[in-house]
């Protein structure tokens, strides 16, 4: 099974969104813009004008700015040759082969650590730190075919979403 993958600032965002969000640091996002939002609906005729500014950045901190900066981000990250140069990724029987412009690796299946489908890509991680990133939108109608791929060559603590 063959993909070619060629990234886009937008799939770099939602990849770092991905990343940003999930878990604690998730958590206390959300609840960080949600008791500031709170304060400004419910406390803002006992505080002042310097406090209801606060608050408004504390607001906007999470919900605006961070992802705007990390769209910003990704938009540089994707003018990199090593980002726009195609992906090719061929998952077979024994080896994951992952090739791009004169450079090939391959991987046997139990190098993949994890493997995370979300709503709009496939996370392949290779350790904590190395991951690549294969869209939905390259998979396509082959989502299925590529799943039972997956389960058959992964234990299921080591894939999600599928």
């Amino acid at each position: 099974m063959k993909f070619e993958i060629n990234l886009d600032a937008t799939d770099l965002w939602r990849f770092s969104m991905y990343h940003v969000n999930r878990g604690l640091q998730g958590i206390f996002n959300l609840l960080f813009t949600a008791a500031a939002v709170l304060c400004l609906i419910f406390a803002r005729d006992q505080l002042s004008g310097g406090y209801i500014a606060l608050l408004v950045v504390c607001a906007l901190a999470f919900s605006v700015w961070q992802p705007l900066l990390l769209y910003l981000k990704s938009r540089k990250q994707a003018k990199t040759a090593g980002i726009r140069e195609t992906l090719r990724m061929e998952f077979g029987e024994e080896l994951v082969t992952v090739s791009q412009a004169d450079q090939i690796q391959e991987l046997p299946w139990d190098r993949i650590v994890k493997l995370i489908r979300t709503k709009h890509m496939v996370i392949i991680y290779t350790d904590r730190i190395h991951a690549y990133l294969l869209p939905v939108s390259v998979v396509g109608e082959r989502m299925e075919e590529f799943a039972a791929l997956v389960r058959k060559h992964l234990p299921k603590e080591r894939w999600k979403g599928l």
